[in-house]
């Protein structure tokens, strides 16, 4: 996040040539984190609560599934499941990340496409930095709910 304000800062102009490459680099990069970083605890909870879910299968509704039948922690991936839903925040990051495959995430299309899915006006690094935030806030309540996870 760091890296993208401070491209932002230095260069107004995202969409000049000269910061294009970097800032899209910085904006790929920093997508997988967030999405790498709820993997990550999809599979910690698959290996601390001995899930057996096998490691290309790991998504949201099967660990929460397997948790619902196989535990009493029936309820932690709740919230992680509602921002999984359509129109909310990681929903939405998973949209952005499918996007930037073919196309520009600093284009008027892609600020269009975020338009859409947020409902809102905000623009792309600001709207990272509110998903980053939500994502910190997320994984530290399912890590105190759930002292297995420390």
């Amino acid at each position: 996040m760091k890296n993208l304000k401070d491209i932002e800062i230095k260069y107004k102009d995202l969409t000049s040539s000269e910061v294009r490459t970097s800032i899209e680099i910085e904006i790929d990069s920093f997508i997988s984190q967030m999405i790498g970083t709820v993997d990550s605890l999809l599979f910690k909870i698959n290996n601390k609560f001995q899930l057996s879910i096998p490691d290309d299968s790991i998504e949201i509704d099967k660990v929460q599934s397997a948790l619902s039948s196989e535990t009493k922690s029936i309820d932690l991936l709740n919230d992680l499941n509602k921002t999984n839903q359509e129109g909310n925040w990681y929903w939405t990051i998973k949209r952005l990340r499918n996007y930037s495959l073919d196309n520009s995430l600093i284009s008027q299309d892609a600020f269009e496409l975020l338009a859409n899915y947020t409902k809102t006006n905000m623009k792309l690094i600001p709207y990272f930095e509110q998903s980053l935030n939500h994502l910190e806030k997320l994984i530290g309540n399912i890590r105190i709910r759930e002292p297995i996870l420390q």
